[in-house]
C-alpha cells in the first residue's frame, strides 16, 4: 500500500490551451496559478503533444505509447476512438499501488469493457462539454443556440462526409459561477482531496473542459479584454490557397471560412478570458492540495491535451501540425526540484514515465516516452535530437499528418499532399515554407530520415510515399 510517506500527485489539465496566452509563456491572459506553478517548478518550453486531438492524445498521456500504438487514433465511432485490448495505464499502475485515486472531468479514454477499471478508482466522475447550457445562454442573449457550430465536409476513410465543427461564438454564463461545470469539477476534486485519508498516499486529476469551446465565460472574466485592442495573431487574412489541403481544408478552417476580424478579435477576447477563469479554477484544487498539508511531498503538473489555433492562419481549433496546435504547457513542480526552465524537446509521451519515476515506481512494460526526471534534476542533461507527433483524421480518419521537430527545424509529412518544413529558429509562426528550398534539401533528406525511421520502429500504420510506391491509408 503507498502509505502517507510516499509522494503525492496531484494533475491539472486544461483542454485545447494555447501555450503562447499563459503568463508563464510570455502571454496577456492573468494566469496566477500557471504563474505560481513557474515560481515553484520547472517550466517546459518544447513539450509536444502526442497528436493535436482530444480522444487520441489523452491516452498517450496515461500510457505512454503513440495514438498508432494503443490504437485510439482519432474521434467518433469505436473502431477509431477505442484503444487496442491489455494498454496499461498510469492511473491503474497508480491503483494497484493503493493510492487513493480520484478523477474528475474530461476523460476521453475509451477502452475495451474487459479493461475498465474506473470503477475501482476511489472518486471518478467522467463529464464533457457544455453545449446545451451553451445552447440556452445564447437564446438568453439574443442568439440562436445552433450559433456555436457549423456545417463542413470532412475526408474520412470512408469518403467525405457532413459534419457540425465547435466555432468560437462566446456566450456570458449568467448563473452563479460556483454552478459553472468547470468550478464544480475544480471544487469536487478539492473536496475530495480534503476528504481523502491521512494514511495513504493520493492521486488526484483534475480535467478541466475550458477554453474549449463552448466558450462560455462568466464575468468578470468575460469583459478582462476589450475585443478593439487586440491585434491580429500570425498568419491571420494571408492566402491559403499555397496550403496543404489538409490545413485549407481542416475542421478549424472551414469551420470559420470567411470570419472577419470584427467576428475573430470578439472571439479571441472571450477565449483569454476563459482561460483566465480556468486558471481560477486551477487555484481552487491547487489550494485545497496545500490545506491539506500534501503540497510540499506532492508532485504537482499543470498542462494540456492539445493546443489552439486561435485564428493563426486563419483556423480555429486544433486539427493541424503547427505548434500552436501542438505545442503546449508543462510545468512539474515536485520535491528536491530547482525551479526553472528547460529547452529540451519532450513530448506527451514522457508523461507517465517521469511521474512513475518521481513516485518512485517502476516504468511501464511497453512505454515508447522517457523519464524527464534527469532533465529535472540536472538542466546540462543532453536533450534528444528530435521530438515527433502525429494526425490521423478527425473522424473515422481522413488526412494523415507526421512531424519531426529539431533543436532548429520542424518538417511535416501530409500523406498524399504537399510537405512542410519551417526554420523555428528565423519563423516561429511557421509562416514559410522551406520544403521546396533547394538550399535546404539536405535538411528536408535528414529530416524525412528520422521520421521515417521512427514510424518503423514504432510500428505505424502508415507508409511514407517517399519510402514506398505502396501507399498505406
Amino acid at each position: 500500500m503507498a502509505d502517507s510517506r510516499a509522494p503525492n500527485l496531484l494533475v491539472l489539465l486544461c483542454d485545447q490551451q494555447q501555450r503562447n496566452v499563459l503568463g508563464p509563456y510570455g502571454g496577456p491572459a492573468p494566469t496566477p496559478t500557471w504563474d505560481r506553478m513557474a515560481e515553484n517548478g520547472v517550466v517546459f518550453d518544447r513539450y509536444y503533444c502526442a497528436t493535436p486531438m482530444c480522444v487520441p492524445t489523452r491516452p498517450s498521456m496515461m500510457n505512454a505509447r503513440w495514438p498508432h500504438q494503443h490504437g485510439s487514433i482519432c474521434n467518433s465511432t469505436k473502431a477509431y476512438a477505442t484503444l487496442h485490448e491489455g494498454e496499461e495505464l498510469l492511473i491503474d499502475r497508480l491503483q494497484d499501488a493503493g493510492y487513493h485515486v480520484g478523477y474528475e472531468g474530461i476523460w476521453h479514454i475509451n477502452r475495451p469493457e474487459q479493461d475498465d477499471r474506473t470503477g475501482e478508482y476511489a472518486h471518478f466522475v467522467s463529464s464533457g462539454f457544455p453545449y446545451e447550457l451553451q445552447g440556452e445562454m445564447l437564446v438568453e442573449q439574443g442568439r440562436r443556440p445552433d450559433d456555436q457550430r457549423a456545417p463542413v465536409f470532412t475526408p474520412t476513410d470512408h469518403g467525405d462526409e457532413k459534419a457540425q465543427i465547435s466555432v468560437p461564438v462566446p456566450a456570458t454564463w449568467t448563473r452563479p459561477i460556483e454552478q459553472h461545470p468547470d468550478m464544480m469539477r475544480a471544487q469536487h476534486i478539492a473536496d475530495f482531496i480534503l476528504a481523502a485519508p491521512e494514511d495513504k498516499a493520493l492521486a488526484a486529476w483534475c480535467s478541466l473542459g475550458g477554453p474549449h469551446p463552448p466558450l462560455l465565460v462568466p464575468e468578470p472574466y468575460m469583459s478582462i479584454f476589450d475585443p478593439a485592442e487586440l491585434e491580429p495573431p500570425p498568419g491571420f487574412g494571408a492566402d491559403m490557397s499555397e496550403l496543404p489541403r489538409s490545413v485549407r481544408e481542416s475542421p478549424g478552417a472551414l469551420g470559420v471560412e470567411g470570419w472577419g476580424w470584427d467576428r475573430w478579435s470578439v472571439a479571441i477576447a472571450a477565449y483569454l478570458g476563459y482561460t483566465a477563469f480556468v486558471d481560477h479554477c486551477m487555484g481552487v484544487v491547487l489550494d485545497a492540495l496545500e490545506q491539506s498539508g500534501r503540497l510540499d511531498d506532492a508532485v504537482v503538473i499543470a498542462s494540456t491535451d492539445h493546443g489552439e489555433m486561435l485564428g493563426a492562419l486563419n483556423i480555429y481549433q486544433k486539427f493541424v501540425m503547427y505548434d500552436r496546435s501542438a505545442r503546449v504547457p508543462f510545468i512539474i513542480r515536485a520535491p528536491g526540484i530547482e525551479p526553472g526552465r528547460r529547452a529540451h524537446l519532450t513530448s506527451q509521451t514522457d508523461f507517465a514515465p517521469t511521474v512513475l519515476e518521481l513516485l518512485g515506481m517502476e516504468p511501464l512494460e511497453r512505454a515508447e516516452g522517457e523519464s524527464l526526471a534527469p532533465i529535472l534534476r540536472d538542466p546540462s542533461t543532453p536533450s534528444r535530437e528530435c521530438t515527433f507527433y502525429e494526425y490521423n483524421g478527425w473522424k473515422d480518419g481522413g488526412f494523415k499528418m507526421r512531424a519531426v521537430v529539431s533543436e532548429r527545424c520542424k518538417y511535416v509529412y501530409s500523406h498524399e499532399d504537399r510537405d512542410q518544413l519551417f526554420d523555428l529558429e528565423r519563423d516561429p509562426d511557421e509562416l514559410t515554407n522551406l520544403v521546396d528550398d533547394p538550399a535546404h534539401a539536405e535538411v528536408v533528406g535528414e529530416m524525412r530520415a528520422a521520421l521515417s525511421a521512427w514510424m518503423c520502429d514504432t510500428g505505424d500504420f502508415l507508409t511514407p510515399t517517399w519510402a514506398d510506391d505502396a501507399v498505406s491509408r
